[in-house]
């Protein structure tokens, strides 16, 4: 098990998402876990603090081929997406994902990594959402930064929810995670290596705090996968 680790916490990552074919491998390992990723993506959905029918707007961060936006906006029926995504081929297929939804999405392409993203949407957004996407970025003081950005393009009461992968608290609790993952009947996430998770929980709820949100909680956790996040100045509670 130790060498299995060391070699986990040090492969390189190949995800080039500027490569079509990787990205259209990635989506044919994404459809395999339709079923896992329906549900998680249910769990976001009921995060929501908006009722079906009102209206609001929300952006989503690294939105990829836009699956949890079909979900969204399929029980908002009065929202507005706006998705920003890096990957030309993800953009392409997003558009097509989304187009039953007319002027209601809009995709655009942006960088993450520096602040010039803010230039191509139009803020304020009542809800900001991310799908496993920021631990791409790799740099804790990327995801600091880009906290403070969606704290804000929010509109005052806002909410950001991060569907995202974690770094386990220590060595010995992330070899736990990797072995209850080794049962194919219990728990089907891929073993990553340290490398592609940005912070533990308490780490990323401190840096939520720091970019100015408040409260912020873990509203769902299992094993390494968490939806965490926060609201802006207060929380916003739907119409019932």
């Amino acid at each position: 098990m130790d060498n299995l680790m060391h070699r986990l916490a040090n492969q390189p990552s190949d995800e080039d998402w500027f490569d079509p074919d990787f990205v259209e491998r990635w989506l044919a390992r994404q459809h395999e876990r339709r079923g896992e990723r329906a549900r998680q993506f249910a769990m976001v959905r009921s995060l929501v603090p908006r009722a079906a029918d009102e209206y609001f707007r929300y952006i989503d961060l690294g939105a990829g081929d836009g699956a949890l936006d079909e979900v969204l906006l399929t029980r908002f029926v009065n929202a507005e997406a706006t998705l920003l995504d890096g990957s030309p081929t993800m953009i392409e297929r997003a558009r097509a994902r989304l187009r039953p939804f007319g002027q209601r999405a809009t995709v655009v392409q942006g960088d993450l990594t520096t602040p010039a993203w803010l230039e191509t949407v139009r803020g304020p957004y009542d809800v900001a959402v991310s799908s496993i996407s920021l631990h791409n970025l790799e740099d804790p003081r990327l995801v600091r930064e880009l906290y403070r950005e969606i704290w804000s393009v929010l509109a005052d009461g806002g909410l950001f929810m991060n569907l995202e992968y974690l770094r386990a608290p220590s060595r010995a609790l992330w070899s736990y995670y990797v072995q209850a993952s080794a049962d194919p009947d219990g728990w089907s996430m891929p073993i990553r290596g340290l490398r592609d998770y940005v912070g533990t929980l308490d780490e990323q709820l401190a840096w939520l705090r720091e970019a100015g949100f408040g409260p912020v909680d873990c509203f769902w956790k299992e094993f390494r996968l968490g939806i965490f996040g926060g609201f802006k100045g207060h929380v916003h509670e739907s119409r019932s």
